[in-house]
């Protein structure tokens, strides 16, 4: 067979699986594809489009310059990018270090196989050059198609059914980075480093033991969350105390993803259910179930997480202009534009009306006072007791138990689904009952979260009231009351204690908040 040598080639690279964004087998494979064209006699190519960390199997993950290729094949489209030089111009030929590269299932091979019906396009890897347009290359293409596919599916039964039997036994699925707090290192072993070729010593831990420093800190970190420090005084203070396991500084993000993952109270997840891991948690369950209580509800009142805070009770308390309901911000006022004019005072105002606005300091002073003398009243103690007493004990517990009889009774549903004797209304009508069930036991746990947090300051002096952190006491003042800022019916000095209305938020049963 006469080969084909076309006039634009382009060469396509793909790894599956990269965690840390590593080029380097990329970057052999276009090696090998670029020694393979010149021995093809193939001009140097036009463009190398790469696919890193991204897999050809899993039909629903994108493969960004798959697509950009797939645009510059098809000539009678005519749709092509004119901004992006990789798909502004068209491509008679492809070469890849090897077909599973490039297609790893019969849909894909027939999308390039559709584009390729008009056009003779060669097919090229290391081991050897296919011809798009010929029937038996193409009949060879998806065999090796199916064949790639079915590869694929038997690795992934394989891998669910080892991740299955280490789930039943209390672990998680091996490799990635060692978890914060877990991981003594119990010996080395020799891998090639890809770099220099060379054995090199890497440590072996043992991920179900804890690392006492790292724990501790977790632990603490969880504390504060639960007891009204914002997330970002969270991860300010684990920077003054340790980085990640990778060496990074804690973000926002990675503190979020690190506490909201299972394993750090003990447990694992397999197939939408929570299992007892073989390690012991660094912090209870029930904890665990607050913090991700208290970032569901956060989610939902909060939408944009806006920047450090600044203000006692910016978007803390609301406006109480006629019709209004907008939240009060802080600003400075003054001119702060102009070099020779300095803030003079910082004041509340509402950006809904722009009508109402109060200086901050005797608006914090006062409210903080009212704050205060309740956490100093004996009656909030005995409130706060008689709001632990009667509120259900065990609240995570009994959310993962109907969450565990809820899965039970879908998963026998499901079994029954032929029986013509089973009416599906009542079907769904108990596994809704269970899903309401769970929302009141989750709007409990939020509760008691607020209820431990406010009782850790009972009895707070003022001296150690100052020196919380600003974003905890605008949680605690949160917790306890609703602030409502008020148009002044009284003008001159001086503060006017009318003007700010504080309404006690009830401990138990407390409707949403609105913002």
């Amino acid at each position: 067979m006469n080969q084909l040598i076309p006039q634009r080639p382009a060469l396509y690279c793909r790894l599956s699986y990269a965690p840390d964004g590593s080029l380097e087998k990329v970057e052999r494979q276009e090696a090998d594809g670029r020694a393979m064209g010149g021995r093809l006699n193939w001009p140097d190519f036009c463009c190398v489009y790469v696919d890193n960390s991204r897999s050809a199997w899993q039909r629903n993950r994108k493969r960004p310059d798959w697509d950009r290729m797939l645009l510059t094949l098809d000539v009678d489209s005519g749709r092509l990018i004119a901004a992006d030089p990789k798909a502004n111009h068209h491509h008679d030929g492809i070469m890849t270090y090897h077909g599973d590269r490039l297609i790893r299932q019969p849909y894909d091979l027939e999308l390039l196989l559709n584009i390729a019906d008009s056009r003779r396009i060669p097919l090229a890897s290391v081991s050897g050059v296919r011809d798009l347009s010929n029937p038996d290359d193409r009949f060879i293409l998806r065999i090796e198609a199916a064949q790639a596919c079915r590869e694929s599916d038997n690795t992934s039964r394989r891998v669910k059914r080892a991740l299955g039997a280490r789930a039943e036994r209390g672990l998680t699925q091996v490799g990635g980075s060692r978890p914060f707090g877990f991981g003594v290192q119990i010996g080395t072993r020799t891998r090639l480093d890809p770099d220099t070729g060379e054995d090199i010593e890497v440590p072996v831990y043992d991920t179900t033991k804890h690392v006492p420093d790292e724990a501790r800190y977790a632990a603490d970190a969880v504390d504060r969350q639960l007891a009204g420090q914002s997330q970002i005084g969270v991860v300010k203070w684990l920077n003054t105390k340790c980085t990640t396991t990778a060496g990074n500084p804690w973000t926002t993000k990675t503190w979020r993803d690190y506490v909201l993952r299972p394993r750090i109270a003990g447990l694992i997840e397999h197939e939408g259910q929570l299992k007892k891991a073989a390690w012991d948690g660094i912090v209870s369950e029930e904890a665990w179930r607050a913090v991700t209580a208290l970032y569901d509800s956060s989610r939902s009142a909060h939408p944009y997480v806006g920047r450090e805070r600044r203000y006692l009770l910016s978007t803390v308390a609301e406006c109480g202009g006629s019709d209004c309901g907008g939240i009060m911000r802080g600003r400075p006022v003054g001119g702060k534009d102009k070099p020779h004019r300095r803030t003079r005072y910082t004041q509340y105002y509402c950006p809904v009306c722009k009508k109402v606005s109060r200086k901050t300091e005797p608006v914090d002073a006062y409210v903080q006072g009212r704050v205060l003398r309740l956490l100093s009243d004996a009656r909030l103690a005995s409130e706060l007791q008689a709001a632990a007493e009667d509120g259900t004990p065990g609240i995570a517990a009994q959310i993962a138990e109907i969450v565990r009889r809820r899965d039970e009774r879908a998963a026998q549903l499901e079994e029954l689904a032929d029986d013509p004797d089973l009416d599906p209304v009542l079907a769904m009508r108990a596994v809704a009952s269970f899903n309401r069930k769970i929302d009141t036991l989750r709007a409990q746990l939020d509760a008691t979260a607020e209820q431990r947090r406010l009782q850790r300051y009972v009895g707070i002096s003022r001296e150690e009231w100052m020196d919380l952190p600003l974003d905890v006491r605008a949680t605690v003042i949160k917790d306890l009351y609703r602030v409502v800022i008020l148009p002044s019916a009284r003008r001159g000095p001086g503060f006017d204690p009318s003007s700010v209305r504080l309404e006690r938020r009830p401990l138990v049963d407390r409707p949403e908040r609105s913002r």
